[in-house]
């Protein structure tokens, strides 16, 4: 990486999620919320309106479906470059889930649908897709911004507890949409949980960073190590 050690002064984790479409949280305690309502609203508007013109599948339909597609991607393209720019901050490192084959994430990433329908296969892996997008538009943005963004273990993040480290569904209640842990009681808002556990997961890389001179995914140190959070 061309960040050095010496360099990082801010380590942040960006989680994504079912009420936002993204959450950070960094070592300077700063949260960041980025609302995904009016963006899901426009999705859900998107796929029915996709879905009325494949059924018709008239010529003028299949015109229609391809400017509706195109508009569709620009508009992605710029909710993801406003979000990038926002997180990138110089002499930052960024923990990004490695959400490609995490089932927990499988379930956060079902937005831009009717939220009756259960998804296929294909929705599921458009929304892998999309977030992906997120994600190399932080990559990209990065690299000229003099930061680094890194993947980091994503399971179990909006279930373990950032103070004392026990995991359960039972973390969870109200339908997730609280987090109180149930062995020490640490309450937190529940859409920072895991923003805030993959800014601690972050924060283990770059201290063995600065021991080793080496970027590794799996760090010698113990998780006792990361309570400048706390």
């Amino acid at each position: 990486p061309e960040l050095k050690p010496e360099a990082i002064k801010r380590v942040v984790g960006v989680d994504v999620g079912q009420r936002y479409l993204a959450v950070t949280f960094d070592t300077n305690k700063t949260a960041g919320f980025f609302s995904g309502k009016s963006v899901i609203h426009r999705a859900n508007r998107y796929y029915k309106t996709k879905q009325t013109l494949q059924r018709k599948g008239t010529r003028s339909a299949t015109r229609r479906l391809i400017v509706l597609s195109k508009r569709e991607r620009r508009f992605n393209a710029d909710i993801n470059h406003c979000i990038a720019k926002r997180v990138v901050i110089f002499g930052s490192l960024i923990g990004l889930e490695n959400i490609t084959h995490n089932p927990d994430q499988i379930k956060l990433i079902q937005l831009g649908h009717e939220p009756s329908r259960k998804l296929s296969k294909p929705h599921i892996n458009k929304r892998i897709w999309e977030f992906t997008k997120l994600h190399y538009f932080i990559d990209y943005k990065a690299v000229l911004g003099g930061a680094l963004a890194i993947r980091v273990d994503a399971d179990f993040t909006s279930q373990s507890c950032p103070r004392c480290g026990h995991t359960s569904k039972a973390n969870r209640p109200n339908n997730g949409l609280d987090f109180d842990c149930m062995a020490c009681g640490y309450k937190l808002h529940a859409d920072l949980v895991g923003a805030k556990n993959i800014a601690l997961r972050t924060l283990l890389l770059r201290q063995d960073f600065e021991r080793t001179g080496r970027l590794s995914t799996v760090p010698d140190v113990s998780q006792d190590e990361t309570k400048t959070l706390d």
